[in-house]
C-alpha cells in the first residue's frame, strides 16, 4: 500500500520549508521554484492553494514575494496537507461500497478510522519547523539517515554484499 503525498502537497511542503528557511523574508516564487526544483507553473498554483489556507501572503511587487503567515512553529503538517487535500477523513466506505452489508458502516470501519486518526495526529504533531530543521540537517549530513528510507533500503540492494 502507497500511502504518500499527492504532487501538490509534495511541491507544497518543498516550498513551506524553502519559506520556514527564509523565514521573515519575501521569497520570489522562481526562487523557490528553482531552490527546491519544482516546476514554477505548478507552484503559482500550490502557493495560491496556500495562500486560501492562509499558511502564506504574497505581496505583488519589485521586492515582494512570498512569506509564511505565521511562525514556523506554528504550522503543522496536518495543516499543509488539509489546506491542499482537504479533511483527512475518508468520505467514502475504505471497501469502496463492497462487499458491505450493512447499511451503514462495514467491519473494517473502525480500524480504518483509527489509521486515519493515528495519521492526522501524527501530522498535527509535526511543525513546519521541524521539517526545516531536518533538513538543514540532512542537507549538511548532521541528521542520520534511517535505516527504513526508501532511498537508503534502495542504496542498500544495488551495493554489492
Amino acid at each position: 500500500m502507497k500511502i504518500v503525498p499527492t504532487r501538490r502537497t509534495d511541491y507544497g511542503i518543498r516550498a513551506l520549508i524553502y519559506l520556514a528557511s527564509h523565514h521573515g523574508e519575501r521569497s520570489k516564487a522562481a526562487e523557490i521554484a528553482e531552490a527546491m526544483d519544482i516546476p514554477a507553473k505548478f507552484l503559482h498554483q500550490v502557493l495560491q492553494e496556500l495562500q486560501r489556507g492562509q499558511l502564506v501572503a504574497s505581496r505583488p511587487s519589485r521586492s515582494g514575494g512570498y512569506s509564511l503567515t505565521r511562525d514556523p512553529a506554528d504550522i503543522s503538517v496536518l495543516d499543509i496537507v488539509q489546506a491542499l487535500e482537504g479533511p483527512i477523513r475518508a468520505t467514502e466506505c475504505a471497501l469502496r461500497g463492497g462487499p458491505c452489508h450493512w447499511e451503514d458502516v462495514c467491519a473494517l470501519h473502525w480500524v480504518w478510522s483509527a489509521a486515519q486518526q493515528a495519521l492526522a495526529d501524527q501530522l498535527g504533531s509535526a511543525t513546519l519547523a521541524k521539517l526545516a530543521e531536518d533538513d538543514r540537517a540532512l542537507a549538511s549530513g548532521t541528521k542520520i539517515v534511517p535505516t527504513d528510507s526508501h532511498r537508503y533500503q534502495t542504496r542498500r540492494k544495488a551495493s554489492p554484499v
